[in-house]
């Protein structure tokens, strides 16, 4: 008879250190009230890159939903998972840096050149913590970050959701637009 409590209190150690151990190893930090902190710019940018888009504002007659430069970065376990296995796994935190452009001419021609802010996006994937396909999506305004802002709520599913339920190709991400994120065959 002693042995079975002392089984149970063995058995829940081991999870609750199992537990522990994967929180711990996630790219990501998330609040009980599922606040997303501010990822360390240093680390990310360390991370595989997706790859550049450019999004002008100009050219959707000023109603571009993220107008600027778009970097993007994936977390390097969920880069491997996707390349060998074709999916993105729970523990998955897509960064996308949104630098905000001015367009004008200069001696190389005309362009679109950073004006210094940038936006940070950032789509989590952990079935635990978000409903439906479970992914959650993070937004850290360029005034958000220059006043020293560390986390950020999560986003209302219609706000994001909606457009990565429709336009996304695979699992809510846009991978049609990242030649680096196809499947290995």
């Amino acid at each position: 008879m002693k042995r079975t409590p002392m089984f149970a209190v063995c058995a829940a150690c081991v999870l609750l250190l199992g537990a522990w151990q994967t929180a711990a190893n996630l790219p990501y930090e998330l609040s009980g009230s599922k606040q997303l902190t501010l990822p360390d710019v240093t680390e990310y940018r360390q991370w595989p890159y997706m790859g550049t888009s450019m999004v002008p504002n100009d050219k959707n007659n000023g109603k571009a939903i993220f107008p600027g430069i778009h970097t993007v970065y994936i977390n390097p376990r969920a880069l491997r998972m996707r390349r060998e296995k074709g999916i993105f796994p729970d523990g998955t935190i897509i960064l996308m840096e949104n630098h905000h452009v001015t367009v004008r001419e200069a001696e190389s021609g005309f362009g679109y050149f950073t004006t210094g802010g940038m936006d940070l996006l950032a789509a989590v994937k952990d079935r635990r913590q978000f409903d439906g396909e479970g992914w959650g999506y993070y937004f850290f305004a360029d005034r958000e970050l220059k006043a020293g802002k560390k986390l950020a709520d999560l986003q209302p599913a219609a706000s994001c959701r909606s457009c990565h339920q429709v336009g996304a190709a695979e699992d809510q991400v846009f991978t049609q637009y990242y030649p680096s994120l196809k499947k290995e065959p």
